[in-house]
């Protein structure tokens, strides 16, 4: 039975892990933030919300009768309170969107900082622990 070196064994796993680290889970984290970021987008539908900003609120209008000026201004008020109220409400959903939509990028730079340093605080912290514990022995 040949003898397997252990020390060599983890120097191949430490690089196979520092080479799968910077290289696939790199495009794979950018992946999984572009996919939160389309999320976010269909989740509050920003794209048909801007399309549609000016539209009455749930399509709420009436039309006004024929001859009479009371019943057109009336339509006419009814109508534009109606769009004054969708583009409130879609305006505010707009802002909410946009607004998650950053706290995703910020998150996800955030992540791919501490995604980049990670190894290094690793190493970093298992050799102050390792001096750690041989200074209380």
């Amino acid at each position: 039975m040949a003898s397997y070196n252990t020390s060599m064994g983890f120097v191949q796993v430490l690089y196979y892990y520092i080479v799968w680290h910077y290289t696939k889970a790199w495009s794979d984290m950018f992946r999984v933030i572009g996919n939160y970021l389309w999320f976010v987008s269909n989740f509050f539908s920003l794209e048909l919300l801007a399309r549609t900003l000016f539209s009455p609120w749930r399509r709420l209008a009436i039309s006004g009768g024929k001859g009479k000026e009371d019943s057109f201004f009336g339509a006419l008020a009814v109508n534009t309170l109606m769009r004054l109220v969708g583009f409130g409400i879609r305006a505010v959903t707009i802002i909410a969107g946009a607004l998650t939509l950053l706290l995703v990028v910020v998150v996800g730079c955030f992540a791919a900082l501490a995604w980049l340093v990670f190894p290094a605080v690793v190493f970093f912290l298992f050799f102050a622990g390792l001096g750690y514990v041989i200074q209380i022995i």
